[in-house]
């Protein structure tokens, strides 16, 4: 069995993106099959180019299923059609507005949700709260709305639009997340909470709070559980990241990759990726990394 991920940022961009492409890895390869990737940065103007090249490439290499992450929904339409009409079948991290066999959805806005509630126990209430967005992609764009509703139910001011591109990291890296906490520190004078919308986002952020010299005058929560926001837990800079458990969000794709390339109809099943947990200063200790979860293997590329 032969399985392609197609995935949406290079390898060592971002953790969490790394953790699922090696939680995908070592699924397929328990199984006894062989991960090839490929790459379509979506942070490249013409990466829906090459998202799309790179699954008409895998149908034409003969893969028996394809994975792609949708960042847009329409995206990439035509050549997943041209895929499955070659037969081969082709399942989604999120689902997108066009036909695939099987999709792994993720809880974003009840991240967003959960992520918030924590935060109202850190702070006073009707604390002022801003909060850094991030790119316009599916599983960003439902956290932030879960990020919204949930200050809103916990009674915390947000006192800011994170949909404003002065405070909105596009880059999904932490250089972006430097430059927009930058802005909301210079807008802001006084907070009580932040918001880095992922733990990209927060590496930046704490460089540039401890630039401005007010590191520790907020209390911060972010999304991933990636290794280094857990390290700044323990260190007690950082208030809780919410562990979304990327190897296992990998290993349930894979699961769906291995059915549907065991000619098993899934007729556009969804299933749920892990729900996760906020890894608190109390959890942190007790926190096991992801390369301690998986076997962490090195990545077979794909050359469209």
């Amino acid at each position: 069995m032969r399985v392609l991920y197609v995935s949406p940022m290079p390898y060592g961009a971002n953790a969490a993106v790394d953790a699922i492409c090696h939680g995908i890895e070592s699924r397929i390869a328990a199984s006894g099959g062989d991960l090839r990737v490929g790459y379509a940065d979506f942070a490249d103007p013409d990466w829906q180019a090459l998202a799309d090249r790179a699954v008409r490439a895998g149908a034409d290499a003969g893969f028996d299923a394809i994975v792609i992450w949708v960042i847009d929904p329409g995206t990439p339409a035509q050549a997943v059609r041209y895929a499955r009409a070659a037969g081969v079948p082709v399942v989604s991290l999120e689902r997108p507005r066009f036909t695939v066999d099987a999709s792994v959805v993720y809880p974003n806005f009840n991240h967003g949700v959960y992520m918030a509630e924590y935060l109202a126990t850190l702070v006073p209430a009707g604390g002022r709260v801003a909060v850094v967005g991030g790119p316009d992609v599916v599983d960003d764009i439902e956290l932030l709305a879960g990020l919204r509703h949930g200050l809103e139910i916990s009674g915390l001011t947000r006192v800011n639009d994170p949909e404003d591109p002065r405070y909105k990291n596009t880059t999904d890296v932490a250089s972006g997340g430097r430059e927009k906490t930058a802005n909301l520190l210079a807008d802001f004078a006084s907070l009580d909470a932040l918001i880095p919308f992922n733990d990209e986002t927060l590496l930046g952020a704490v460089e540039a709070l401890r630039e401005a010299g007010r590191l520790g005058e907020v209390k911060m929560v972010s999304r991933n559980g990636t290794p280094a926001a857990v390290e700044l837990v323990r260190a007690g800079i950082h208030h809780g990241t919410w562990d979304i458990d990327p190897p296992g969000i990998g290993q349930t794709i894979a699961d769906l990759a291995i059915r549907v390339a065991g000619s098993e109809e899934l007729d556009g099943l969804c299933l749920s990726s892990p729900i996760g947990r906020m890894i608190t200063p109390e959890r942190a200790e007790a926190w096991i990394p992801w390369q301690e979860r998986i076997p962490y293997q090195q990545l077979k590329r794909f050359e469209p």
